[in-house]
Formats: C-alpha cells, structure tokens, sequence
C-alpha cells in the first residue's frame, strides 16, 4: 500500500457529486408502503464464509505496540479472522532474518530495512507477530520481500512452518549465503520462544510489484512508482534475470520447504494496466501460479463527504467486486486456457491512500457500511480473501485520515468500521441464499448458518430512515427467538457509532450484550434503525 501521495489528481467530479440528490426512502419504516419482504433459504448454501473473508493487515512499523493488552483484547474480540504481514510497502524491504535477530546486514536482501536503513533495534521480528496471532486467535498471512533470494524466502516458511527436527535441505543462494536445513530455522523459531509451528499457508511473492520505482526497477516502472521492487515487468517477475530470483524459482524453493502452502503473485485488478503487467503475470505463470492477489481499493479520488457522494461511495463495493473478477476470469481465458485460480483481496478500503481523503471519510459512519457491504461482497463473488487494509497503522499527518481499525495513535480506539468486522464475525461459515423486495440501494441482506446450524441475516440499512421488514424462512420454520446485535449512527458522516446501546465499551465488548427476543411466529417483524448494520441470529 502507498504510504505517501505521489501523484495530484485534481478531484475533477466534485461539483457534479455535489449537485447530486440521493433518493428519499419514505418515513415510517415501510419500502413502497409496505413492510420490505425478506426471505432465506436455509437449503441453499451460495459459498463458505471464512476468516479470510474477515480479514485485515498489520505492518511491522507497530514495533513494540503488539504486546498492548488493549490492543491484543480489542483484536480478539473484533471479529476479524486472518491478519496479513508484515506491511504493505514495507514488505519489500523486510529482511525477516536481520529483523528477528535485531542484527543489520549492510548491502544485503536480508537487512532489517531499506538500503541504507537501519530497522533492526525498533522495528517488528516474526517471533512478535506469532505471539500477536498467538494471543488474539488469528489466521496468518505473509508477503515475502521480493527483494529476498529463494533460499531467504524458503527458509522464512521453515521459520513458521517446520518442525524442529527437519532435515530438508534449503541450500547456498546466489549470494554464497548457506540457508542450511528447515529444521535449522524452526530451532531458532524455538529458541525464540516458540517451539511448535505456527502453520501459514498463504503466501505472496511481493506486494504491489507493478508500482516498483525506476530507481530500483527501471525504466518500466512508473514515474510515481513507489515500491522498492527490482522489476516492473511482469515476465520477467515470474521468471527472474540474471540478478534476481523470480516468482517460479522463489515457490519452488518455498514449497520445498512445506508443499502444503500457497504462493500467489502479486496481480492487479485491472490486468492490463501498468504496462499490461496482470496479464503478463498470467501468460507466464497462469498454469502453477496458487493464487492472484489484488488490492481493489475503491478510490483514488474520492466522493465528496455528502449524501450523495455517500450514496456513490456505498454502491461502489457491488460495482467492483463482480467486475474486477471478471476481468480477471478473462485473463486467465485469454492467456492460460480458463484455469480458475483463487482470487484473494490482501488489502482494500475506501481509498487507496489516506493522503486522499481530506475529509476524513474512512473514520465516518459510512466507512463501516462500506466495509460489511464489501465482505458481503467478496463473499458472495467467490473471493478467497478480503484483507482490509488495515488493522492499525497510523493517521495522515496531512488529512487526519486513518485507515485503522483500531486508532494507535489514540490508546488503540474503536473506529466505525471496526464493527463491521464485530457483526460479520458473529454471522456463520456458510453463506445462505436469501432474498429480498427492497433495493440494494436500501437494504443489504445476506443470511447465513453456523456450524451448530443457528441461521443469521445480516442486514446493511443505507438510508436515513427506519425500515420494517418481514422476515421468514423459505421452508416455513417456526422462528422461536432471535439474538440482535446492531451497529447504528446518527449520520453517515458521524465518527462515533452505537453498538447494542452503548457507546464506551470495555476492551473485550462484555458489557454489550446482543439483545434476545421472543418471535415464536412464522414471520418475524423487524424494524432495521437508519444508517446500521444489524445481525439477527434466528433461532428455529
């Protein structure tokens, strides 16, 4: 992800945004004068819901802040399911091995920061983020410096994912640097503290390759490019030049280590962008890539902070989802005979950089709409993964703007869009079908089963006004009673939302409680409360 704006794009919509009206929904919780009709078919399963569909990102600039008790409550708690590391940008100057040992490596791949920085006193190790994931519960995910050698990276999986007795060889770099046995890293995994793995199956070659800068990937990269990455073409990321290890050499070392994990390439969501490097990803690795990772950030240039930009910003994440897919699909048709490769999301958000959003628009209420609409929809568009971006990272020191879920620079405070993540971690694993008479551009529904088989609608009201529903089940059920848990906010653009009634909140969200009600009726009458994401979790 970019740290820094890089580029003036003049927002060139804002008059037009501005004019706009959003359309009224009548007072009184009624759709078209009648109560909106919601449906759910418990025998119709659409896909899984995972933990990677409730993921996010934390970078390793947190440094000390993992071991927080706050922080690591609050992550637990939250309802998000796999966390990615160990950055955006920064993954591609992570030197993993200088950084856990807190040992610099002058000139060298695997030196704890950038050329000629030194991070190894302060920043980050493996060994913290595996007490972080340790602690809160969570599914990990890594990005591998693309920087590193093959031996660098293979070792790094052997590090989390190896017993301590593994005799695999990983062998002499094209350094001379000796990367030894498997087992050799995991004794040092457990010297460290941790002497059983902790399994990370998915594992991406880079992070946003495509934006490499001419003055580390040469003259194909971008004038605004902004990724310390050693290539901006595509062919020869997968295959690798004289200097560099590629993609194929890079996974074939890593899954040597473990066959069982996953290396994905670092796509984009429009393949032919960036000097056509998706589709290029695809024409040379298409057939063995593991998955394609994307970042589909809805904005550069945002909406105005307006019902009607609002309007715009809230119907973005059913405009992107199916399309970036899309054209995904058919660069796979086109260049490697239709193969179906996973789709993973590894960061999103409103906007692609918190340098853009002046208006502070991804601490506001709307942002937590946005972000339950958008892992609805990765969901249901067959993503593998939907990793916002991010956790906690820091604000803007020109907008003010952060992309936190949790504010580090404020004692680790809840923002909106946290609860998004609170709700859908309590929806289920399975996503049901569902139907419903009022517009997407009023209510979202999705229902869902957990395992236990308890059936969730999760529902997403957009508008100012209170809607009524009624709700039932397709087969007919007697719905006995309902758990209810509701997010809501005065107005879209509000910084403060209430959960289940209260507005301060104990680090482990004990004292707000979802509220039962008795229904024992066929249909269930609901009044959804205006701008709220609400999860009702029936009881048959």
């Amino acid at each position: 992800m970019q740290k820094s704006t890089f580029w003036r794009i003049l927002l060139a919509m804002a008059l037009f945004l501005a004019l706009a009206v959003e359309p009224a929904v009548p007072a009184g919780a009624q759709v078209n004068g009648a109560a909106a009709s919601i449906v759910i078919n418990t025998g119709k399963t659409l896909t899984n819901f995972t933990a990677l569909h409730r993921g996010s990102n934390t970078p390793a600039w947190l440094a000390g802040h993992y071991g927080n008790a706050a922080f690591k409550t609050r992550t637990k708690v939250s309802g998000v399911g796999a966390v990615r590391i160990p950055g955006g940008s920064w993954s591609n100057m992570y030197g993993w091995l200088s950084c856990e040992n807190r040992v610099y490596k002058q000139g060298k791949a695997y030196q704890c920061g950038g050329e000629g920085e030194d991070w190894s006193s302060w920043i980050t190790r493996p060994t913290d983020f595996i007490n972080f994931l340790k602690a809160t519960g969570k599914t990990g995910m890594y990005v591998v410096n693309v920087n590193a050698t093959a031996q660098e990276s293979a070792a790094l999986v052997a590090f989390f994912n190896a017993k301590t007795t593994d005799t695999t060889p990983i062998g002499v770099d094209r350094h001379g640097q000796d990367w030894k046995t498997a087992g050799h890293w995991a004794r040092l995994r457990a010297a460290h503290g941790n002497p059983q793995p902790f399994y990370i199956k998915y594992w991406e070659f880079g992070n946003e390759v495509y934006g490499g800068k001419p003055s580390t990937g040469g003259s194909e990269c971008q004038p605004w490019g902004w990724e310390e990455s050693w290539t901006c073409d595509g062919i020869t990321y997968v295959n690798g030049d004289a200097q560099h290890d590629g993609y194929k050499a890079v996974r074939a070392a890593m899954k040597a280590v473990d066959p069982s994990i996953l290396v994905g390439v670092a796509g984009l969501e429009y393949p032919s962008d960036y000097n056509n490097w998706g589709n290029e990803l695809v024409q040379a690795a298409g057939k063995i890539m593991d998955f394609y990772a994307i970042h589909p950030y809805a904005y550069w240039d945002l909406p105005p902070n307006t019902a009607a930009g609002w309007a715009q910003a809230l119907a973005k994440p059913r405009q992107i989802w199916p399309d970036n897919k899309a054209r995904i699909r058919n660069a796979f048709k086109a260049y490697a005979g239709g193969r179906i490769v996973p789709i993973l999301a590894t960061e999103y958000n409103l906007v692609a950089s918190h340098d853009q959003d002046f208006n502070r628009m991804m601490t506001r209420a709307g942002n937590m709409l946005f972000i339950a609409e958008s892992i609805g929809q990765a969901a249901r568009n067959g993503y593998r993964s939907a990793n916002q971006w991010d956790l906690s990272n820091g604000c803007a020191a020109t907008t003010g703007s952060c992309y936190d879920l949790l504010l580090v620079d404020k004692n680790f405070a809840r923002t909106p869009q946290y609860f998004a993540f609170v709700l859908w971690g309590r929806f289920g694993n399975k996503m049901l079908a569902a139907t419903s008479s009022a517009a997407t551009s009023v209510l979202s529904v999705y229902a869902g089963k957990t395992s236990s088989g308890q059936v969730s609608l999760l529902v997403i009201n957009k508008t100012g006004n209170p809607i009524s529903a009624a709700i039932r089940l397709k087969n007919g059920s007697l719905i006995k009673s309902a758990l209810v848990d509701i997010a809501k906010a005065p107005s879209l653009t509000s910084t403060t939302i209430t959960f289940n009634g209260k507005t301060t909140f104990k680090n482990d969200l004990s004292d707000a409680p979802p509220k039962k009600v008795t229904v024992n009726k066929v249909t269930m009458a609901y009044t959804f409360a205006p701008y709220s994401v609400t999860l009702l979790r029936l009881k048959p």
